[in-house]
């Protein structure tokens, strides 16, 4: 992208987990800028953030243990370790948008509810009651995703979290990252170009608030 002032931003978009290739090559894309702006939910800001953080990051640590290693991690963690340069957390902001609150708290109990039904048939062995109410939340949760796909349509407005509260985990965040891009150019004038990573699944709703709101042009 191109900035208004004439700067140009690389948006590289990952999987989260990758194997070696992809990973050495997202190393040497964050290693060839001095300026890096990165994707990181604000957990500690955020309600059930940290519960949020522990559901989602577990089953990803469990699986690269599985896997001795093979899988290897985000391309954001390498960039927050790099020695040189800068590396914004592009979502630190001033104020955190009431959806992603509630965005949070249903997408902590969409998942608990999610583990908690893979080990239902395990539950149902000791406390029957338990294993009907989990099994009740399982059926609940499936259907409201039906809700997901006029969410997905309107993804564009501002209000489709509503419609359905995970879509709020991209919509609303895509929000903070490309603000968070125009602070982090401002902030610092002397780089002429800078790469910003983020999931894979941000980058259509990114780059479009980038283009209709801060006047960036595709290159």
């Amino acid at each position: 992208m191109r900035a208004p002032d004439g700067r140009v931003v690389v948006m590289l978009g990952e999987a989260h987990m990758k194997l070696a290739k992809a990973s050495a090559i997202g190393k040497d894309v964050v290693a060839s800028f001095e300026l890096r702006g990165v994707e990181t939910f604000q957990r500690d800001r955020i309600a059930g953030g940290r519960a949020l953080g522990f559901v989602i990051n577990a089953p990803r640590v469990l699986l690269r243990m599985l896997s001795f290693g093979a899988i290897k991690g985000s391309t954001i963690t390498d960039a927050k370790q790099l020695p040189s340069g800068y590396t914004v957390e592009l979502e630190r902001a001033k104020r955190m948008p009431f959806g992603l609150h509630v965005t949070s708290l249903y997408t902590t109990a969409f998942f608990v509810v999610s583990f908690l039904g893979l080990l239902a048939p395990l539950i149902g062995a000791v406390l029957p009651g338990l294993a009907m109410a989990i099994a009740f939340l399982v059926v609940a949760f499936q259907l409201h995703l039906l809700a997901l796909i006029p969410a997905i349509a309107l993804r564009r407005y501002s209000f489709c979290w509503m419609i359905h509260p995970l879509i709020g985990i991209l919509t609303l965040r895509d929000e903070l990252m490309a603000a968070g891009t125009v602070r982090m150019l401002e902030d610092h004038p002397a780089e002429r170009a800078a790469v910003v990573v983020m999931g894979r699944a941000h980058l259509p709703g990114y780059e479009r608030i980038l283009v209709e709101k801060y006047g960036f042009r595709r290159l």
